[in-house]
């Protein structure tokens, strides 16, 4: 059997196995069917010249022939699919390619068929409407828009002319010369329908250029293992059987020996020559995921990461958002290149972060685009009731759900400025996501380069999950040891303070010259103030009870311990201050402290007159958050995490400066002079204790709004977090009894 019969049979092995494959996928579509329906024209042609080079009868050229009287009208059955096509001159050729197929089909059944000659003729029409319809695809390839598609039917024109040609070429050196040509035509027709066959399930361009790398790349492999084996096997061929056999299984082990290690540095060499910039690319992001491992703070984290994408050049926008204290949204942290949205809430992530908790590792831009274009031609017209091919659709409740939630999807990357969106994902958590674009190309980044940013987005969220693990540790050693001062304080500042007190009271102002009265009175006043710091500390260092583990805490309505806060304060309200209150009706109750929380609107209102010296108004306002509502209908998130009440304290101050922002909450930090940096300490911490979150939103000369969030009791109870102090999150939980 020659090399020429050998590489038919292969093609007709490669057609048939993709044909059937084609048509055992589920979901088949109509140009997948066409696909299988030319493979298997392709195969019938194969077949026939394989069977007439073993048997050595021309009686086998008829199936060749017959077979190949099929081919145009496939080709163009499947161009049509391809290029959505079916009027103008593609139908007209449809038509011409009938006609000329059953006009050769009757050759080949009649004896017409033993002449050269004639099926010379028979060739050349069968190839001229080849050469015509490999036009249309050049044509379709100069009319693309885009210049990632006009690269991607470039690929295919070639590698088409290329099949065609060589074909044609070899059955007239064979036929009608009898030259000896070797088997080009079949093993570029194997090539081309493979690659074929992954053009129309992979629509990105730079995975068919990563499948054209591999190729070579395995291609280079063989050739290596190829020449030990038959290099070992030939020294023996002349010789004993047992040393042939002997050298066989040498060149076997040699081989697996060889082949990982050898795969290994020959696709790097492959990467390095072809794709330098893609192996460089991966060589970087490579660096820094061991880069990201040693580190600790989640800022340095934002710092390093995006520092390390800007300096790949490869990226034209980076941003990284976590997730937000309330547990209802996602924080920009920080961003290279233009700025994206600075917050994202959970209704506008709802899609995303379905398609996270599923198992989808990232979300391209590109392939979200390219099915909402699909859906919008498959989806029903709203007139008709048809699509837009005129048939009626299987399942147009499930397409429509699809388009709706890849239609969110699409919104939310495009508020992030995200070509490439990669959850950071911690347990059943979505702590974050990484963002990516280069806007220079419409495919930016491969498999192998995608593959590397996962491994990076890992090592992101380990970090972040670290980070949380070792704040939470700072935060109980800070306490440890605030706890030990305070011990300390109790009893060596407040006894001196207490003597003084007495002492200083105990002096008749009365008795005393001019002025020394004043000066008496402003050590008394000092006193107090001094051994209130020290009240405060003693509080801020004392264990937080956890909510459900103390008997203060129970079902509790904020709206009435705002009313009574409200009236405990208005009569030491200075006169330019307004109180102005909005509470609203209807909210469920949380589990809580009413002392404690009334001493968290104290603090919050107190520091609101102090930002107002010259007056001015302050407002505080309950309602349940406007995205929670929209939250509680969705799939995607538990429902308890939406079964919230948010209150507003808010006044017209001077407003809190940037760079203090982040320190407020800091104990011991205060923009006052008379401050002891306690007060929003306390808050947060009593907030948190009611597994709330606190968040202030401030600008200079315009004011500033602190906004406390807190879990509905039938929230905890539902989560079954009543004895925990942890902050709502995001991500899958089990159901369990109330404790």
């Amino acid at each position: 059997m020659d090399a020429r019969t050998q590489s038919a049979l292969l093609a007709s092995i490669v057609c048939l196995a993709l044909a059937v494959a084609m048509l055992l996928r589920q979901g088949r579509t109509r140009l997948w069917t066409a696909f299988a329906v030319l493979d298997l024209a392709l195969f019938g042609y194969q077949l026939g010249e394989f069977l007439s080079g073993i048997l050595h009868s021309h009686a086998w050229n008829r199936l060749s022939l017959a077979a190949g009287a099929a081919i145009p009208s496939t080709v163009l059955a499947f161009l049509v699919e391809f290029q959505g096509e079916s009027a103008g001159r593609a139908a007209g050729l449809r038509r011409l390619a009938l006609f000329t197929g059953v006009a050769v089909l009757a050759v080949a059944l009649s004896p017409l068929a033993t002449i050269p000659a004639a099926v010379i003729i028979c060739a050349s029409v069968i190839f001229a409407q080849l050469a015509i319809a490999v036009s249309l695809l050049y044509a379709r390839m100069r009319r693309a828009q885009s210049k990632t598609e006009r690269a991607r039917l470039f690929y295919l024109w070639v590698g088409a002319a290329l099949c065609v040609g060589l074909t044609f070429l070899e059955l007239v050196l064979v036929r009608l010369v009898e030259f000896p040509a070797p088997p080009l035509a079949s093993v570029a027709v194997t090539v081309y329908l493979y690659f074929l066959s992954q053009t129309i399930q992979r629509h990105r361009l730079l995975d068919l250029n990563e499948l054209l790398g591999k190729i070579v790349v395995l291609a280079s492999v063989g050739l290596v293992l190829a020449a030990i084996y038959g290099l070992l096997v030939r020294w023996a061929g002349s010789l004993s059987t047992g040393l042939f056999l002997f050298n066989t299984l040498v060149a076997s082990f040699v081989i697996l020996i060889l082949f990982e290690p050898l795969k290994a540095k020959v696709e790097e060499k492959v990467l390095a020559l072809f794709f330098a910039e893609r192996f460089q690319f991966v060589l970087a992001l490579e660096a820094l995921k061991s880069k990201l491992a040693s580190v600790v703070d989640v800022r340095h984290l934002a710092q390093v990461l995006l520092d390390g994408l800007d300096e790949t050049r490869r990226v034209t926008h980076a941003s990284l958002y976590l997730l937000a204290d309330d547990g209802l949204g996602y924080k920009r942290l920080d961003y290279r290149g233009p700025a994206p949205t600075p917050y994202i809430d959970l209704a506008t992530l709802r899609a995303l972060i379905q398609s996270a908790l599923s198992g989808q590792k990232a979300q391209l831009v590109e392939l979200v685009e390219r099915r909402l274009f699909e859906l919008r031609q498959l989806l029903p017209d709203e007139e008709q009731g048809r699509s837009a091919s005129s048939e009626p659709i299987k399942d147009p409740t499930g397409l429509a759900e699809e388009r709706s939630k890849l239609s969110e999807i699409g919104a939310a990357m495009a508020a992030m400025r995200a070509g490439v969106a990669i959850p950071l994902l911690a347990g059943p958590r979505v702590v974050g996501f990484l963002c990516m674009l280069d806007d220079r190309v419409a495919e930016a980044f491969a498999s192998d380069e995608l593959a590397a940013m996962l491994e990076v987005a890992d090592q992101a969220a380990i970090t972040i999950e670290n980070s949380r693990l070792y704040e939470r540790m700072k935060e109980r050693d800070r306490l440890a040891a605030l706890g030990e001062m305070a011990a300390g304080l109790a009893h060596e500042i407040r006894n001196p303070l207490g003597a003084i007190k007495g002492a200083a009271q105990y002096l008749d102002p009365r008795s005393l010259p001019a002025g020394d009265g004043e000066i008496l009175g402003i050590i008394v006043e000092e006193v107090n103030r001094l051994d209130g710091v020290v009240a405060q500390f003693l509080d801020y260092s004392r264990p937080f009870p956890s909510v459900g583990t103390s008997e203060r805490f129970g079902p509790t309505d904020l709206n009435d311990v705002i009313s009574r806060t409200v009236k405990l304060l208005e009569p030491s309200l200075p006169a330019g201050v307004r109180l102005e209150t909005e509470l609203s009706g209807g909210l469920p109750a949380i589990w809580g402290d009413a002392e404690q929380l009334k001493q968290v609107f104290i603090n919050l209102a107190l520091n609101a007159v102090q930002a107002m010296p010259d007056g001015g108004r302050l407002s505080i306002r309950t309602r349940r958050p406007a995205q929670a509502i929209e939250m509680a209908l969705s799939d995607a998130l538990p429902r308890y995490a939406a079964d919230q009440v948010e209150v507003r304290v808010s006044d017209t101050g001077a407003g809190i400066p940037d760079d203090a922002k982040d320190r407020i909450f800091i104990p011991f930090y205060t923009t006052k002079t008379k401050g002891t940096g306690l007060g929003l300490a306390i808050t947060q911490r009593i907030v948190k204790g009611h597994s709330g979150t606190i968040e202030v939103q401030s600008r200079l000369g315009e004011g500033t709004e602190f906004i406390l969030r807190f879990p509905s009791k039938n929230a905890l109870d539902t989560a079954g977090r009543l004895g925990t102090a942890t902050p709502l999150v995001v991500g899958r939980v089990e159901e369990k009894k109330p404790a």
